[in-house]
């Protein structure tokens, strides 16, 4: 980020790249994802995804608009990234309190990590389709 500020030619020269480790990033999200916890976790889980994708998108579309985008790359980034399920078992090691919450809110969260994997791509290129 900061060399492409700094110097222009290195931006065009890196910003070529970009299209080349879409796929090992998507492979790499994908390879960790597990859609039996999304099973698990039932209606609730894919309800919680479904919302991150609403609750987040929604205000992100409209910020990218406001700063002077389409609002396509807002939508894109509604979504729950793979390491925040980790996030319940980190809470419930510094507090044990919630460590019987911890096992259910993994679940949770991993299901809203799927949900989120596959329906963030899609609305994204419906965004793009109409507003980009």
């Amino acid at each position: 980020m900061v060399i492409g500020n700094l110097d222009r030619e290195m931006r065009d020269f890196l910003g070529r790249a970009i299209p080349v480790l879409i796929p090992f990033f998507a492979f790499a999200l994908g390879a960790g994802l597990d859609l039996t916890k999304v099973w698990q976790a039932g209606v609730l889980g894919v309800g919680l995804g479904v919302a991150v994708v609403v609750i987040t998108g929604i205000p992100l579309f409209f910020a990218d608009r406001l700063t002077g985008g389409t609002g396509v790359a807002g939508v894109a980034a509604a979504s729950t990234a793979g390491n925040a399920a980790a996030v319940p078992a980190i809470v419930a090691a510094s507090n044990p309190v919630y460590t019987e919450a911890a096992k259910s809110g993994t679940i949770l969260v991993a299901a809203a990590v799927v949900v989120t994997a596959i329906l963030v791509p899609l609305v994204t290129a419906w965004a793009a389709r109409v507003f980009g």
